[in-house]
């Protein structure tokens, strides 16, 4: 049931002549579907790039999205800072406290 809604594939693009290489882009997809079939969301991102020489070797270049690792990182950076934000506090109410109770 649930792959009536959400659907994720690999797709690969036209193929690109390069000297004696075919090179052909391959990007992931994911397809959410809203019940009742009207409208949803269609997110694509490169995957890799797969590469045949003329000799037949074949091979997978991965892409790396420096976006999304940027992206996590400030997010993991923000995190932290709200936590440490929080310890400073929890730490300056008690020494409040503290002083108050004496």
């Amino acid at each position: 049931m649930l792959g009536r809604f959400l659907q994720v594939e690999t797709r690969a693009g036209d193929p690109i002549r390069a000297g004696d290489s075919t090179i052909v882009p391959l990007a992931k997809s994911l397809q959410i579907r809203l019940p009742g079939g009207r409208g949803g969301l269609i997110w694509n991102r490169p995957a890799s790039v797969a590469v045949q020489t003329a000799g037949g070797q074949e091979y997978i270049l991965p892409i790396r999205d420096i976006t999304r690792q940027v992206q996590f990182s400030l997010y993991a950076g923000s995190l932290l800072g709200v936590f440490l934000m929080w310890l400073l506090m929890r730490r300056k109410t008690k020494r409040q406290a503290e002083k108050e109770s004496e």
